[in-house]
C-alpha cells in the first residue's frame, strides 16, 4: 500500500501478506501518516486484489452528526471519466469529486464539462495532476478551478446547478480515475465514476419504503436513479423496475428523451424533474424493494444509483454496471455480521444481487475469514431467473448465522454473470455502499 500525497510525493508504504481469498484492512490509523493528510492510494499485489475504500465522518452540527462511504478500488485509469451526478445547491447539497492521475510519469492535463439537466454545456475547466497525485474539486467552495455559479443562466434560473461532469484527458498515455461525494445537510454518498458506458445497465438495490409518504421521518427509504448520456447525440431511456419478491417488473418509465452528455434523475419518492410525477410511483406501493434496468436506444450510458433514509439520517450510492462490469466470479472485501442477532446487530451487511443475463443462474456464495478460510457451514447455493435480483440480510440469523461477531470477504460464484452491490450498515445511524468487483 503505497500513500501519496496531492502532489503525488510518496508519503509512506506498507507491506502486508493476504491470504488466497483473504482480506485486510488498510486502516488510517494505523498508516503513519500525520493528521490532516489529503492524497489518494495505490495497491500493488503479486496476485489480483479487490479493494473497498470506507471514509467515516463523525461529529456533523445536522442530524445524528455521523455518516459514512464507500467506493470501490479502480483496477485501472482511463482517458474519460463520467460523473452522472453533481451539484450545488446553496445550503442544501453539493458535490466533491476527486480525480487522481494513475500514471506515475506522466502529468494528466485534464477538462471539465460541466452539462446542465436542460441539456447545456455550462462550463469547460481544464486543469493538471501531476504523477501519483490528486486533486478534489468542492463545488461548493469558490475557487479558480470550479465553475462562477453566478454566471451562469441555469443558476440564476432555478438557484442551483444540477447536472453531470465529463472528465477527459489530453492524450491517451494520460489516465485518470475519479470518485464523487454528493453531501446534504443529514447524509452523504460517494459513488465511483465511470470510464464507459452500455446500452444496458443494471441497477442491483432500488427501494420505496415508507410509513407516512407525508413526512419526512415517514420514509424508510428511497432511491434516485441518475443516467447520463455518453454519446454525441440523442438517446431514448426507458427504466424497468424489477420487483424482488415477485419477480415482476411494476413499473417501466419512459422514452426519456437526453441530449448529449445530459443527465436525468427518477426519484422513487418526488419522481424527479424531467422524469416523471411523483404519482407514478405509486403502484409500488409502500414497501417496494427490487432492482432496474436501464435501457438506451442509440447511445452508451452511465448511471449510479443513491438511497436516502430519511427516518435514520442514512445514504448510500453506488455505479450501475454494465455486462461487462459483471462476471462469473464476483468478489466482496467488506463484509459483516455484528452483535447480537436480529434488532441487535450493530454493524451488518446487505448483499443485493442481480442476474445479468436472460438465463437463470446458480449461484454460490461463500463468506471467507480475514484469513482466507471459508466458513463451510455459511455457504449458500440459490437461483436466481434472469434479469432478476436476490438479496442476503446478515442483521438475522437465517438463512445465515456466522456467530455475531464476524468480519470478513465474500466469494460469489455463478454460471451467469451477476453484478453486485454491499450496503453496509451500523446500527440504525450509518450506511455505505459499494460495488462488488466481478470479472
Amino acid at each position: 500500500a503505497q500513500y501519496y500525497s496531492q502532489a503525488g510525493v510518496l508519503s509512506n508504504t506498507r507491506q502486508q501478506n493476504v491470504a488466497p481469498l483473504g482480506s485486510y484492512q488498510f486502516r488510517a490509523a494505523d498508516s503513519g501518516l500525520p493528521d490532516n493528510w489529503v492524497g489518494a492510494m495505490v495497491l500493488s499485489a503479486s496476485t489480483e486484489l479487490a479493494a473497498v475504500a470506507t471514509i467515516q465522518w463523525t461529529g456533523g452540527s445536522a442530524g445524528d452528526g455521523v455518516e459514512a462511504d464507500s467506493y470501490s478500488g479502480f483496477a485501472s485509469g482511463s482517458n474519460r471519466m463520467n460523473v452522472p451526478f453533481a451539484v450545488y445547491a446553496p445550503n442544501a447539497q453539493y458535490t466533491v469529486f476527486s480525480i487522481q492521475n494513475t500514471e506515475s510519469a506522466t502529468t494528466a492535463n485534464i477538462t471539465m464539462k460541466y452539462y446542465n439537466r436542460a441539456g447545456n454545456l455550462d462550463a469547460t475547466i481544464t486543469d493538471s495532476i501531476p504523477p501519483n497525485g490528486q486533486k478534489m474539486y468542492d463545488l461548493h467552495v469558490p475557487g479558480a478551478k470550479i465553475p462562477v455559479w453566478a454566471n451562469i443562466p441555469y443558476f440564476q434560473a432555478n438557484g442551483n446547478w444540477t447536472g453531470a461532469v465529463v472528465v477527459e484527458t489530453a492524450s491517451s498515455d494520460q489516465k485518470v480515475a475519479a470518485v464523487a461525494n454528493n453531501f446534504w445537510p443529514r447524509y452523504n454518498v460517494a459513488f465511483n465514476a465511470s470510464s464507459t458506458g452500455a446500452r444496458k445497465l443494471f441497477v442491483p438495490s432500488v427501494e420505496r419504503r415508507y410509513t407516512n409518504p407525508n413526512t419526512d421521518n415517514g420514509w424508510l427509504g428511497f432511491s434516485v436513479t441518475i443516467v447520463q448520456n455518453l454519446g454525441s447525440s440523442n438517446t431514448s431511456v426507458t427504466l424497468k423496475y424489477i420487483n424482488k419478491d415477485t419477480q415482476n417488473i411494476d413499473l417501466t418509465l419512459g422514452p426519456i428523451t437526453l441530449g448529449p452528455g445530459v443527465a436525468v434523475g427518477c426519484n422513487t419518492r418526488s419522481g424527479g424533474n424531467g422524469c416523471t410525477a411523483a404519482a407514478t410511483y405509486n403502484g409500488l406501493g409502500a414497501g417496494w424493494v427490487g432492482s432496474v434496468i436501464v435501457e438506451s436506444t442509440t447511445q452508451d450510458v452511465a448511471a449510479i444509483s443513491y438511497s436516502l433514509r430519511p427516518r435514520d439520517n442514512e445514504a448510500g450510492a453506488y455505479t450501475a454496471a454494465a455486462a461487462s462490469n459483471a462476471g462469473n466470479n464476483t468478489f466482496l472485501s467488506e463484509v459483516y455480521q455484528i452483535g447480537g442477532s436480529g434488532d441487535a446487530r450493530t454493524l451488518w451487511s446487505l448483499l443485493r444481487l442481480q442476474n445479468v443475463s436472460s438465463n437463470t443462474a446458480t449461484v454460490q456464495v461463500r463468506f471467507v475469514n480475514r484469513d482466507g478460510t471459508v466458513v463451510n457451514s455459511a455457504t449458500q447455493n440459490i437461483t436466481i431467473a434472469g434479469e432478476k435480483s436476490s438479496n442476503f440480510n446478515l442483521r438475522t440469523d437465517s438463512p445465515i448465522n456466522l456467530g455475531g461477531n464476524w468480519s470478513g470477504g465474500v466469494h460469489i460464484s455463478s454460471n451467469q454473470p451477476l453484478a453486485v452491490v454491499v450496503e453496509n450498515l451500523w446500527g440504525l445511524s450509518k450506511l455505505a455502499a459499494y460495488n462488488g468487483y466481478s470479472r
